[in-house]
């Protein structure tokens, strides 16, 4: 058991981009407008809500989001939070075959380009990594990832092909996507999240919470917000320090 506690806040900054990637933007209105939430108000509360807090969090984000959202992504980064990458849009990583580097590289190139600094990590969500993914994150230049759910708590990569690499998983259990694509309420899914962090904290002092400002699976709405600053408040209390995914692998790299 460690002594230390770290809370990871990472927040994967989706808005239209997932229909999109298989719909005409023209046709994602109405009732298939959840992620437009993001950009109306939904990315601007938790931001609001991580400046209350004083907590620095990582922003995932697919470049076809971040050229959608420049002045948020620009607040985020005044207010101190890791711009990290999400890939570029939302493209199936396993049915781009020789593509595949290519793209990653593009969705690196512009989201340097809108923030000034080439991304530290990298956070896929939709289907599984090639035997191609890892080697050429490292490639580009890349830290660590964080998009496997296959541990507790984080571990090298140079198994993988990437040498010095970190990846640091997340917790379905610790998503908000998990819980209120089924409808829950946001008790219930605070229930859930206080018996996940809770236990990883206890057993590898890591806990990696993951958020979406989505208004159907996310946390954008005020209820659900408030109840993720319930959770905070109580990592907090229970002893945890809040990092930014890239000052967890600097840390890691420079322990050895």
């Amino acid at each position: 058991m460690s002594a230390d506690k770290t809370v990871l806040v990472t927040l994967n900054v989706q808005g239209i981009g997932p229909e999109a990637a298989t719909q005409p933007e023209s046709s994602l209105h109405g009732r298939d407008a959840h992620g437009r939430y993001t950009y109306g108000g939904g990315l601007a509360r938790v931001l609001d809500m991580l400046r209350r807090q004083g907590i620095r969090a990582t922003l995932f984000w697919p470049a076809f989001e971040a050229e959608r959202c420049r002045g948020l992504l620009e607040q985020s980064l005044r207010d101190g939070h890791e711009a990290a990458s999400q890939g570029n849009a939302f493209e199936d990583l396993a049915a781009l075959g020789d593509r595949e580097g290519e793209i990653l590289e593009r969705a690196r190139d512009r989201l340097t380009g809108l923030t000034g600094r080439a991304p530290q990590g990298f956070r896929y969500t939709g289907s599984a990594f090639t035997p191609r993914t890892v080697p050429l994150l490292h490639r580009l230049g890349y830290r660590y990832d964080s998009s496997a759910i296959d541990d507790d708590a984080p571990y090298e990569l140079g198994a993988d092909g990437g040498p010095g690499m970190v990846e640091l998983p997340w917790s379905e259990g610790l998503c908000d996507a998990t819980h209120f694509s089924r409808r829950v309420t946001q008790d219930r899914a605070y229930a859930h999240w206080v018996e996940q962090g809770d236990a990883l904290l206890a057993a590898d002092g890591y806990a990696c919470l993951t958020l979406h400002p989505r208004a159907d699976n996310g946390v954008g709405r005020a209820a659900r917000l408030q109840k993720v600053e319930q959770l905070l408040e109580r990592f907090r209390a229970a002893g945890a320090a809040f990092m930014t995914c890239a000052d967890l692998a600097a840390r890691r790299a420079a322990a050895g």
